[in-house]
């Protein structure tokens, strides 16, 4: 069964009488498994598109299946719960909390998970294990650098052993190199097993996926497999 399926998903946005269409019937599954681009210039859609898929907002008609479930009839806390439970999300900002370690900022989505407190600890750090940074739990934001940030937001995206994880423009506020490694550690965790979609605009992001979804005016103009996984990243 996949993992997520989409149909003929619409997104419609009103305010003082101006209606806004954003998405214009979008149709795709996405197989557990799968790493996924999602690549479309700015206005396209493709961050709408994000929060439908990421459970944080509602398409105005169609329909959606996450994990087997039809999202339409899921209360607002049942989807929060979902979210927390089955979904990673990574920013382009990175929203670490300043003055917390690395290892409290790790923990932080546990609070609101039914894991044991006396497992967070352990957990949080197979997680930053996870990303090669087991070494860093006691540092604060502000001794790292850009990359190994990120690579802290992967790890608390990755805590709750979410079913996929959505990164959003991941490598936005990185230098070529550092965006290369922040990638090259999502690949890790996809020959892990993990789902993983990103949301790009940047080709030599989207290049270390199995298969690329362009977006254009809130429609899909090309689904295909990817031959081209990460064979350059510059920016």
């Amino acid at each position: 069964m996949a993992l997520i399926v989409i149909d003929n998903v619409k997104k419609v946005y009103g305010e003082e009488g101006v209606v806004t269409a954003v998405l214009h019937g979008v149709s795709f599954s996405v197989e557990e498994g799968e790493f996924i681009s999602i690549m479309g210039p700015s206005g396209s859609g493709k961050s709408t598109l994000l929060h439908i898929l990421g459970l944080l907002d509602r398409p105005t008609s169609g329909t959606y299946f996450f994990a087997g479930e039809n999202t339409a009839v899921l209360s607002d806390e049942a989807l929060a719960i979902a979210r927390n439970k089955k979904i990673g999300f990574v920013f382009q900002s990175f929203h670490l909390l300043a003055r917390t370690s690395v290892l409290e900022n790790v923990i932080l989505p546990l609070y609101y998970s039914n894991v044991p407190k006396k497992d967070y600890i352990s957990k949080a750090k197979i997680a930053l294990e996870h990303v090669k940074l087991g070494h860093r739990l006691n540092h604060l934001p502000h001794q790292l650098s850009g990359g190994e940030k990120q690579r802290v937001a992967i790890a608390r995206a990755l805590v709750n052993d979410p079913k996929v994880l959505f990164a959003d423009e991941p490598t936005g506020n990185l230098d070529s190199k550092t965006g290369k490694a922040v990638m090259d550690t999502l690949d890790n965790l996809h020959r892990q097993g993990k789902t993983i979609i990103v949301i790009t605009h940047e080709t030599s992001t989207a290049s270390y996926a199995n298969r690329i979804i362009s977006i254009s005016d809130g429609n899909i103009v090309s689904d295909q497999k990817s031959n081209s996984r990460h064979s350059h990243f510059s920016k």
